[in-house]
């Protein structure tokens, strides 16, 4: 597939048919996102993979309701996170950018993007959720103390494609100087 057919057919899938994502291709996806760029190649990204129908079902109750069917059908559900205090910061802690803690959002989000587009590109579908109750997921997958959630991604295979959202046009987005 080509990168801007990629792109271009990339959507938010919130309903899953019961196929099997395998390991492999779990695998196959964090290993397009650690391409990502990051901040000084701090590389803070990481990715939890839950399969097991009990760990989903946890997770299921920690999403407002909106996001259940598309958790609940999911046959994989992915937890990302950051490892904190590493993007955006020097070496003495103090930030290295103005932007402060949120260039950390800003590197999970290029590691996200790839994801999901690689996900496209192996027929899988993906939709990322960024409401949830993070204690609870924390707890549920055991996430370190050193490490934040940023979004959790439902992924698997779909059996209908919603139609592409309106998008702006381009000179509504860009502004030649």
């Amino acid at each position: 597939m080509e990168l801007q057919n990629c792109i271009e057919t990339r959507r938010s899938i919130r309903n899953f048919n019961s196929t099997p994502v395998s390991d492999e291709a779990v695998k196959e996806l964090v290993n397009a996102a650690k391409f990502a760029p990051s901040w000084k190649n701090t590389q803070v990204t990481r990715y939890y993979a839950i399969k097991s129908k009990d760990i989903k079902e946890k997770l299921v109750n920690a999403l407002p309701e909106f996001n259940h069917t598309a958790t609940a059908t999911a046959p994989v559900v992915i937890v990302s996170s950051v490892v904190k205090n590493r993007s955006g910061y020097n070496r003495d802690g103090g930030f290295d950018s103005p932007k402060g803690k949120g260039w950390q959002m800003y590197d999970c989000g290029c590691s996200n993007m790839l994801f999901t587009l690689k996900a496209n590109e192996l027929g899988l579908g993906t939709v990322i959720m960024g409401l949830y109750d993070e204690e609870k997921i924390g707890a549920i997958i055991n996430l370190p103390e050193t490490e934040e959630i940023i979004s959790v991604i439902a992924l698997g295979y779909y059996d209908e494609v919603p139609a592409m959202p309106p998008r702006k046009d381009t000179d509504v987005l860009l502004k030649m100087m």
